[in-house]
């Protein structure tokens, strides 16, 4: 294999920046252990991101610009092992696009057959045909993330490193349709210019093959041209799919304020274009328990019906926290429990989050204690000794010194409503709620 040194030096030669060359040094020695143990393979490649597992998002990036340069370097003394770097990324490329299509799939959630729409929607539709079309465009995108599945990179999807908000094309796309065209008679008239020029629509590349995939699925859409002043979008099968794209794609531009609400948004969620004289609760809040457990529907209702006791609302404009749903009362904050989605990595587990500092020896904590041992265990490391930042909580535990980090404690793990109760009365206590 060639040397560490060569490929420095290749990078020294092609005017990269030291901190960048350094990082690479690191690097190397990973890649060098991973074809040590797969071999010249694309199974290399994995083994490399293993043995990254720690590195933040940053370093993830910067770890794929350095296969990207070494497959470079390599390519002609050793074309194999540009060719296992290559292949190894296309394939986790490739894997990744199949994760993030499955995971917005699944959060569509079919309409209600007995759903009753907001009659400002309806138009020339009877409620039952609303619903019905609806359905069907919830059904239509499902077709498209199965289409996608088989093969994201006919889709234009991304074939190299990039965040999760380039993987929402279907969306970004289909949105944009409504955000820049005039809606008449089951058909978008869409202004060229303002698509294009959409933040959303121009962080993602090969929109052609976007269209290409639409248009397999039943959509026309033409002329399609970036110098064209406008182009059409319909769906001859069913143009009540068109109105009904329009109705729900207007309705979430005026009242989605919040951009962390992104599962319902996406998803296709029919509580947007949902009678409001039939919601008893939030939109938002709506919107969002329909994706919870049954356990966490009757813990969230119990703590909406609580909140309200003591002035505490929904902020349309900031209803979710870490992924859970937050209800305020000026500045201060309720209690936040739920499925944080991208807070704890996707997990589908309950979590109750708080901050305890001057209720540690109220006669209660030791129930908590006894039920969530591992939430109360150290986990201070960002201060040391006698000179703690100002995040450090000390209590004890048994006559045990525990130090805990505001930034990582209290969390609570799959809480019942029991605990919930216990965990509120201690937070009311905490934060002088009354």
């Amino acid at each position: 294999m060639i040397t560490k040194q060569q490929f420095l030096q290749y990078l020294t030669d092609k005017k990269k920046k030291q901190a960048y060359i350094d990082e690479c040094a690191g690097y190397a020695e990973h890649l060098a252990a991973a074809f040590d143990t797969q071999g010249i393979t694309p199974a290399a490649i994995p083994d490399f991101n293993e043995r990254s597992r720690t590195w933040s998002r940053v370093a993830v990036k910067t770890a794929y610009q350095f296969l990207e340069d070494y497959a470079k370097f390599a390519e002609k003394e050793q074309p194999l092992v540009a060719d296992a770097i290559r292949t190894g990324c296309r394939r986790i490329f490739e894997q990744t696009a199949k994760e993030e299509v499955n995971k917005r799939k699944q959060n569509i959630l079919p309409i209600p057959t007995d759903a009753k729409i907001d009659p400002k929607h309806l138009g020339e539709l009877t409620n039952e045909q609303f619903v019905t079309a609806f359905g069907e465009l919830q059904r239509l995108v499902i077709a498209c993330y199965e289409d996608i599945e088989k093969d994201p990179f006919a889709w234009g999807y991304p074939d190299f490193y990039t965040t999760g908000g380039y993987y929402n094309r279907i969306n970004n796309i289909l949105f944009a349709f409504v955000f820049c065209g005039e809606y008449d008679n089951g058909v978008l008239t869409v202004d060229a210019a303002k698509f294009f020029a959409r933040a959303d629509v121009k962080r993602h590349k090969n929109i052609e093959m976007m269209l290409s995939g639409f248009e397999k699925m039943g959509f026309i859409i033409e002329p399609f041209d970036k110098k064209s002043k406008e182009f059409t979008v319909s769906f001859p099968n069913n143009p009540h799919v068109i109105t009904v794209l329009n109705a729900y794609t207007s309705e979430i531009a005026e009242n989605i304020e919040d951009w962390r609400i992104e599962k319902p948004r996406n998803g296709f969620s029919y509580r947007y274009v949902e009678c409001p004289t039939v919601q008893t609760y939030e939109l938002e809040f709506l919107a969002e328990f329909d994706y919870m457990s049954p356990s966490l529907q009757e813990i969230q209702l119990w703590l909406h019906a609580e909140a309200e006791k003591y002035g505490f609302k929904i902020d349309p404009n900031e209803a979710m926290e870490k992924g859970m749903m937050l209800y305020k009362k000026g500045s201060k904050r309720w209690l936040l429990v739920g499925q944080p989605q991208f807070y704890l990595m996707h997990t589908k587990e309950i979590f109750c989050k708080t901050i305890f500092r001057s209720v540690n020896t109220h006669e209660t904590m030791p129930e908590l204690y006894r039920r969530f041992p591992d939430t109360f265990q150290s986990n201070c490391r960002g201060c040391q000794g006698t000179n703690p930042c100002t995040m450090r909580i000390e209590f004890e535990v048994d006559g045990k010194p525990r130090r805990c980090c505001a930034y990582n404690s209290f969390l609570f793990k799959n809480p019942t409503l029991d605990d919930v109760k216990l965990i509120l009365e201690l937070f009311k206590l905490e934060n002088k709620i009354k």
